[in-house]
């Protein structure tokens, strides 16, 4: 038996331009622990040009290519930067961009991808037709022999450095019995169907991954060609499905009570504790890049992660508290789909006079320093599949006030201090209360030094290839999670 991991989705993100987060990391992390743990029993593929089938990847070489997009380092920062940061990468057409409404922006976004790899393709082909006109020349001049030489000495040693295109891989001949492990996200793709009818009718097995139900359980903080999608992959796809992984506990009893209401014949999910890998501890010598105390917020910028909710608290805060004892707000990120509204209120607050702060996708090395230098970080979500920045700061050692919904207390355990997100007041009460409390930071700082160890990305995959090749192995226990009591506002220092 082996086992196919699909990276479409995280191949497609990540070539074009977009810093991995969320589902793609879970997927990078993920796919490394699989391969190493399966060896030769695990292969990597993408889906094929045609409407059907799947074309076999190297592993190593997909690791390689993947890693250097996403360590790219980005241009040094300003010594005095403006609240909102890379201007110099979000133009006036950019900018104009992103203001489109959903319906129109996720559209032109294929558009130009499209017309990206088209003119790779010409590219390509451009430079084949330069090595033949060599060629050709080398005839002309001296006969076939020359033209060897010409090909051997100019030729080849540049094909070292050019890979040949994942269109052009060998197809993935699969065996009965086979497992097809759809890890990343699979319902952005209509054709998606037909591609496992297929792979089923060769007797393979198809195992996906669901994250969350936040299209089909809040429509309202997606796009409608994404509700859309989803729907239809949820009654077209995941009732292919033999066997069903979710990341979290929550999601499992999110996903079988809506097919239930629904009617959809899927098998029992099993819940896979995501795991952790944080990128290095930043270098204590490293500049840093805020000049003042300030609570940090790791995150795209969409409607469900409730960065409205804290601008409004941040400046309830300013205004009925001394400015200068209200650290800054600093948000770290990608601009997602449906932010539009909320960076012209930011605009329109003038950023609240510099005490609120986007840093759009940060690096790696950058987000280290941020975590390195916050006092603590924040996560209000309204709903999650998981919630990754919780994991992340904890892993950085850092306190997380965070809302108490959904698989958010999975994420954090005992660790985190939690809120209601639909109540600004229990909000401001958990971090206005551990903004005053620098003991209370300082002792939930120690005990996440000593008591806190995720979970890893090789159990993680143990667990699935044990799931996979066992049907009778015992499923992870629900996690208790205890919730740590919100610091009290009346005291600054207990």
């Amino acid at each position: 038996m082996l086992i196919w991991l699909d990276l479409e989705n995280l191949i497609r993100h990540v070539e074009s331009g977009h810093r991995p987060s969320g589902i793609q990391r879970v997927t990078f992390e993920l796919s490394a622990s699989l391969v190493a743990a399966g060896g030769g029993a695990v292969r990597v593929c993408r889906h094929a040009r045609a409407p059907h089938g799947f074309v076999e990847l190297d592993w190593a070489d997909v690791e390689a290519r993947l890693a250097a997009l996403m360590t790219r380092d980005a241009p040094a920062r300003r010594e005095a930067p403006s609240p909102r940061e890379r201007p110099e990468a979000a133009g006036a057409l950019r900018r104009a961009f992103r203001r489109l409404p959903d319906e129109m922006r996720i559209p032109a976004h294929a558009v130009c991808q499209a017309e990206h790899e088209a003119a790779r393709g010409l590219r390509s082909a451009g430079a084949a037709q330069l090595k033949a006109m060599r060629g050709l020349a080398a005839v002309a001049a001296g006969g076939w022999r020359l033209a060897a030489a010409a090909v051997r000495l100019r030729v080849l040693p540049r094909r070292r450095d050019v890979r040949v295109p994942d269109a052009f891989a060998p197809p993935v001949a699969f065996a009965a019995g086979d497992v097809l492990l759809a890890i990343g996200a699979t319902w952005p793709f209509p054709d998606y169907a037909a591609r496992i009818d297929a792979a089923r009718r060769d007797g393979v097995r198809f195992a996906p991954f669901v994250y969350d139900l936040v299209p089909a359980l809040f429509p309202e903080w997606s796009a409608r060609s994404t509700t859309t999608g989803f729907r239809t992959w949820m009654e077209t796809v995941l009732p292919q499905a033999d066997r069903l992984f979710t990341i979290s506990h929550a999601t499992r009893r999110a996903l079988r009570d809506h097919a239930k209401r629904a009617g959809l014949p899927i098998p029992e999910a099993i819940p896979v504790p995501v795991g952790a890998h944080f990128p290095r501890k930043a270098d204590p010598d490293a500049a840093p890049l805020h000049p003042r105390p300030y609570v940090l917020f790791v995150s795209t910028i969409e409607p469900r992660k409730n960065h409205a909710g804290m601008l409004r608290l941040w400046r309830e805060m300013i205004m009925q508290e001394k400015p200068d004892l209200v650290p800054d707000l600093i948000l770290a990120g990608r601009i997602g789909w449906m932010s539009q509204d909320f960076i012209t209120q930011c605009e329109n607050a003038g950023w609240l006079g510099g005490k609120l702060r986007l840093i759009e996708s940060p690096t790696d090395a950058e987000l280290a320093i941020l975590y390195r230098d916050c006092l603590f970080t924040i996560y209000p979500s309204f709903y999650e599949g998981w919630g990754l920045p919780v994991t992340e700061s904890l892993g950085f050692g850092k306190p997380v006030v965070a809302s108490n919904t959904a698989a958010i207390p999975e994420a954090g355990g005992r660790f985190c201090i939690y809120f209601d997100p639909n109540d600004l007041g229990d909000a401001r009460r958990a971090i206005s209360g551990l903004v005053r409390n620098p003991s209370r930071r300082a002792g939930l700082e120690a005990d996440i030094a000593r008591n806190y160890r995720p979970p890893s990305w090789p159990d993680a995959a143990r667990l699935i290839l044990d799931v996979l090749a066992d049907d009778a192995v015992d499923l992870p226990a629900a996690p208790a999670v205890i919730s740590l009591p919100a610091p009290a506002l009346s005291s600054p220092t207990g």
